[in-house]
């Protein structure tokens, strides 16, 4: 019966009677999520700083020969060491990410590829390292803003 009256509400009355689809929630935070690794590859800091939460911060886990290091970032740091990149210089790959939306919160988790590539005495270096990223975000009236990150850094392989 109820199947019933979903059908008919939809088969009659204007377009404008029926109501609007739920916004895809996930995609929005994802989307907010590659504005920021757009904005890293493009060295573009007001691009960056349109997503990032005013209380934003970043945690870091370094593999290194001592065992892992761990490295918190504030917002103002991120975004100064940005504005001395040039386009290129950071290039963050997600592999397959997995998104989790609950109300006003998200979760974004990934695997990820990062690489620095660069030139040195005429030698092109493609540096890369990889891990798991994730980011945190809330939906505000603005939209969805990255509240903190996280991520594994370790060698690829």
């Amino acid at each position: 019966m109820r199947f019933a009256l979903l059908l008919a509400c939809c088969a009659v009355g204007p377009a404008s009677a029926t109501p609007a689809l739920p916004v895809d929630e996930s995609g929005a935070a994802l989307a907010a999520v590659n504005t920021l690794l757009d904005a890293w590859r493009e060295a573009d800091v007001d691009k960056a700083a349109s997503v990032l939460h005013a209380d934003f911060r970043e945690l870091t886990y370094h593999a290194s020969a001592d065992g892992w290091n761990f490295t918190p970032v504030a917002r103002e740091r991120l975004l100064g060491a940005m504005a001395s990149l040039k386009p290129g210089e950071w290039d963050d790959r997600l592999l397959d990410p997995t998104v989790h939306v609950d109300g006003p919160i998200a979760v974004v988790w990934s695997r990820y590829r990062f690489r620095t590539p660069y030139t040195e005495d005429g030698v092109f270096h493609d540096a890369a390292h990889c891990g798991v990223e994730t980011f945190q975000l809330y939906r505000f009236p603005e939209g969805w803003r990255i509240v903190n990150f996280a991520d594994t850094h370790g060698e690829c392989g």
